[in-house]
């Protein structure tokens, strides 16, 4: 009688790798929905744009003490005058090591930034824009 050893060491050296590898890596975590900027100025809806993320402003809660509703901030002097509802705010953002970065205009200093940005607690969205190595991160809840 032949006796056969069978080993798992390989196939349970396998499994572990694997699951090692989707531990390390965190799950991509939709941010598609509708959020209240930081100062409850605009609403931003995030959906799908092409295989990215993108966010527009689609509705102003309230308009902003010494502010028009138009793009007056922005860098390039023919868009001065548009409205803010339509303003691209986030801007081809796609998943990346355990986050969503593309980038982000500011309509109140009219400058794009790279951003990074994730869900939060309660549904909310959590966006931060970096220039070189300063960055400022704000807190855009969901909307009711």
């Amino acid at each position: 009688m032949i006796i056969r050893r069978v080993t798992f060491a390989p196939i349970a050296m396998a499994a572990a790798s694997l699951f090692l590898l989707s531990a390390s890596a965190p799950a991509q975590r939709s941010i598609d929905g509708t959020y209240i900027d930081q100062g409850g100025y605009v609403e931003i809806t995030v959906a799908p744009c092409g295989n990215a993320r993108c966010g527009d402003t689609t509705r102003i809660v309230r308009t902003k003490p010494g502010e028009s509703n138009r793009d007056r901030h922005n860098d390039d002097p023919s868009l001065r005058n548009r409205p803010i509802v339509g303003v691209e705010i986030l801007q081809d953002l796609r998943w990346d090591d355990g986050a969503w970065r593309g980038r982000v205009y500011n309509p109140e200093d009219g400058g794009t930034y790279r951003a990074e940005v994730r869900p939060a607690a309660n549904g909310a969205l959590e966006v931060k824009g970096c220039v070189t190595l300063f960055c400022r991160t704000v807190t855009w809840s969901a909307a009711r």
